[in-house]
């Protein structure tokens, strides 16, 4: 029985002069997808991606430089205010060698800046920094008290000043400790 696989010098020679592979036409392969994608068997891409590798570097820089940017605008808008808050305080010494008209109009705003402190204050929701809440409150009452102690000089007379003066003072006396006992029992 003859082999199949047995071929005649000149049948080797052509078939080795055959391309071991050939590839298709550019366009087949597109054909192919979208008459898939057409049957429902393959799902269509909603956007083509290229250089895909590239994308999540990209990604964390965005969000690094995004958060730069609000840190940055962020300590740039605390040191503006502050230093708007300084100038205040230094026109603040230069109002008080004025005229009275000129003080007195340097010591509504100053009140009204106070006041309007207190009131930003009040409206932070930040119950869990204790310190900084009991450090807000001491700093409050001790500007409360160095204006009452200026309005008692500036009327001595006048009820209301000693009355938050009285009040400023009960309060630091109660929140003294009170001095530590000895008890000594003798059997």
């Amino acid at each position: 029985m003859n082999d199949p696989n047995d071929l005649t010098p000149a049948e080797r020679r052509a078939l080795e002069a055959l391309p071991g592979e050939r590839a298709p036409r550019a366009e087949l392969e597109d054909r192919v997808v979208g008459a898939l994608q057409r049957r429902g068997l393959l799902p269509i891409p909603l956007a083509v991606r290229t250089g895909r590798r590239h994308v999540l570097p990209w990604l964390v820089g965005a969000v690094a430089a995004s958060l730069a940017l609000f840190a940055g605008g962020f300590a740039s808008g605390q040191y503006l205010g502050a230093r708007s808050g300084a100038a205040a305080a230094l026109s603040g010494v230069q109002a008080s060698r004025g005229t009275p008209a000129q003080v007195a109009a340097h010591a509504e705003r100053a009140g009204a800046l106070y006041v309007a402190a207190l009131v930003a204050l009040n409206q932070v929701n930040d119950s869990t920094d204790v310190a900084t809440w009991a450090k807000a409150r001491q700093v409050a009452l001790a500007a409360l008290g160095a204006a009452a102690g200026e309005v008692a000089h500036l009327a001595p007379d006048d009820p209301l000043a000693a009355a938050v003066l009285r009040g400023l003072n009960e309060r630091t006396q109660e929140q003294r400790p009170a001095p530590s006992t000895r008890s000594v029992v003798w059997f």
